[in-house]
């Protein structure tokens, strides 16, 4: 399981470092295949913001409608105590998403995180129906005065009723958190 994690952090790590900004990659895509890369980010980073959103909040539902709920789909993060973890298949993400949520967020009632910004997105569009992000997540504390930051990624594949996410990858605590007040600027 470790050797599974070390690996998608490799790639992720390898490709995100190796790969054209957003813009070089937008004229590269709509010159090769003719689909709309904003259009298709804009409704990527939707779905990407609705399961941050809804996770945080403890909205199980709306968590759940984010995600491909098929056999090839994967979560991974890490644990405070240095070990990590990996879910695969939608049945044990489900158990795992749905199991945090109630223990953690109080189906709600408990927003550990009530805020989060996003800067560094990088992004490359395999084809027309698969997607790679990547970026560096600050996540508020519950009183919005530290923000811890996180290293995240999602593979995305389009199906029949829109984009949906298939692998997420989450590492925590990859820089010491930060007050408030020296958030960089660019955040989105």
């Amino acid at each position: 399981m470790k050797n599974v994690l070390l690996f998608t952090f490799s790639f992720l790590l390898i490709f995100s470092c190796n790969h054209k900004s957003d813009s070089a990659m937008t004229q590269s895509l709509e010159a090769k295949s003719g689909i709309d890369e904003k259009a298709e980010l804009d409704s990527i980073m939707k779905v990407i913001d609705n399961e941050t959103k809804m996770f945080f909040a403890g909205n199980v539902e709306g968590w759940r409608s984010s995600w491909s709920h098929k056999d090839y789909t994967s979560q991974a993060w890490n644990n405070e105590d240095g070990t990590a973890d990996i879910a695969n298949g939608w049945d044990a993400i489900n158990k795992q998403g749905s199991d945090w949520i109630e223990k953690y967020y109080k189906n709600g009632e408990n927003v550990i995180h009530p805020d989060y910004k996003r800067a560094d997105i990088n992004v490359h569009f395999f084809s027309d129906k698969h997607a790679i992000l990547s970026w560096k997540q600050y996540n508020a504390d519950k009183d919005k005065k530290y923000f811890r930051i996180s290293g995240e990624s999602r593979i995305m594949e389009k199906e029949t009723d829109g984009w949906k996410i298939v692998n997420v990858t989450g590492l925590w605590g990859i820089e010491p958190k930060i007050s408030v007040d020296s958030l960089p600027a660019n955040l989105h």
